[in-house]
């Protein structure tokens, strides 16, 4: 049976505009600017302790999964058929993940509460999943013209609220600031509405600026087929859909967030492989022109050259360590922790008390290898990283048949590069979105599938 057979069984008819324009609002403005307007600071945590503990949890972000989830089951969600139809050795591994990746956090972890709420967000990551790849089942097409729509929308009034919120900070509390608020001044590195850390943003802005990438690489196309429909998007008129490029290159270039370039690289590589050159040459002969006044202009914005805000720190960079912001040294002493709980890990989370850098705990190892085996030992992370790797090989299989889905594949690989280096695969908003770029992708499978017994 093939994907889209499902749906008409079940008697779903969802609009694929609306598919899109709704994934993106919710995934790209809605979730995104509700958590700018709760979590807002200066400082590394929240003055209220129950407001930090939301956003540590990503409170926000599951509540719109639960919502997705809910949706999903009123309009024929049936999780046994879905699990039913993945591969036999996909459905082992399925198993004893969820039998095994919860336990040190419920018997190891000195923060039971903190670590189990971490695992019940990953149940509904992949609730979440489901339900988006059966609701995705449904459209004949993904119009992802639609989905960025929603993505750019959030770009904009999380600019506009960042600007507010530091319009708001004096100049002189600006010059006290420090790393982590040292010494009692404000911490710039966290003052993100939303987010928490500014370098989180700036690897959202990459996540988006790929997927902006993908539609830009393959504009001309789409634009022919969008004449043929009645609905259009601001996104398929090339001096809009490049100054929409210019802000996302320009805020990621502001946050001097490298892994988000790193990632945007990659995906490009990716769009080479999967779709051969750009449909329109004005991405290789226009675009560079926007993206290099972006970065221009966001390098003499303030506080750029100020702490986190910026990319290299060249008196201290004498390592490859010191050039990495101290990664290798939070990746030795998180697998030396690892390494005493080999099996089934210290906890989730508890690298926010079992290593330190500098003094400093930080709440995930910023790689998510390194994360899993600490968090859950080797047993979990086994099958964990055959689901990823499995799942993630058929996207791009899938992708180089369907190339509309280009913009999707895009985004999602330079969410997995960043998860390298950065918190992708800990954090609730990027978990959400690379789930969500996994099931759309997975949704559009349309070879024919044997039985499964």
């Amino acid at each position: 049976m093939t994907s889209s057979a499902i749906p008409a069984r079940l008697g779903i008819r969802i609009a694929t505009f609306e598919f899109g324009r709704w994934t993106g609002l919710v995934a790209g403005f809605i979730l995104p600017l509700i958590a700018a307007v709760l979590f807002r600071t200066y400082h590394v945590a929240l003055a209220s302790s129950g407001l930090e503990s939301m956003r540590q949890l990503g409170l926000v972000y599951l509540a719109g999964e639960i919502t997705v989830v809910l949706y999903a089951r009123r309009h024929g969600l049936d999780l046994a058929r879905i699990v039913r139809g993945l591969p036999h050795w996909a459905r082992t591994a399925l198993l004893f993940f969820l039998a095994t990746f919860w336990i040190s956090s419920a018997v190891a972890s000195q923060m039971v509460p903190f670590s189990l709420g971490l695992c019940l967000g990953w149940i509904v990551h992949l609730l979440f999943a489901a339900s988006l790849y059966h609701l995705a089942s449904s459209v004949r097409e993904i119009d992802t013209n639609a989905i960025a729509g929603g993505f750019v929308a959030g770009l904009f009034g999380m600019t506009a609220l960042t600007v507010v919120h530091f319009a708001a900070v004096s100049t002189a509390l600006l010059g006290q600031a420090s790393d982590f608020g040292r010494g009692g001044g404000i911490d710039l590195g966290s003052a993100i509405p939303g987010f928490i850390s500014s370098r989180l943003f700036g690897s959202w802005c990459g996540a988006v600026l790929a997927l902006l990438t993908g539609i830009a690489w393959q504009r001309d196309a789409a634009a022919r087929n969008a004449g043929r429909t009645a609905r259009t998007s601001s996104t398929e008129h090339p001096t809009a859909l490049y100054a929409m490029l210019a802000l996302a290159f320009g805020l990621t270039v502001w946050t001097a967030t490298r892994a988000a370039l790193m990632g945007w690289g990659i995906s490009m590589v990716t769009a080479w492989f999967l779709a051969g050159r750009p449909a329109s040459r004005t991405v290789w002969t226009r675009l560079p022109f926007y993206l290099v006044a972006a970065g221009a202009i966001a390098l003499l914005l303030p506080p750029y050259g100020n702490g986190p805000f910026t990319f290299f720190r060249w008196a201290g960079a004498t390592s490859t360590d010191a050039a990495t912001s101290g990664r290798l040294t939070l990746w030795a002493r998180a697998l030396h922790v690892a390494a005493e709980y080999p099996l089934l890990g210290s906890g989730a989370g508890s690298s926010w008390w079992l290593v330190s850098l500098d003094g400093f705990y930080h709440v995930q190892p910023h790689n998510a290898v390194v994360q899993f085996l600490l968090n859950w030992g080797l047993i979990p992370t086994i099958p964990a990283l055959a689901l990823l790797l499995g799942a993630t090989w058929h996207a791009h299989c899938i992708a180089r048949r369907h190339r509309g889905l280009l913009p999707v594949i895009l985004m999602l690989d330079c969410l997995l590069s960043m998860s390298l280096f950065d918190g992708m695969l800990h954090f609730a908003q990027f978990v959400m979105l690379i789930f969500g770029c996994l099931a759309i992708c997975l949704a559009r499978d349309d070879r024919p599938r044997a039985p499964h017994i």
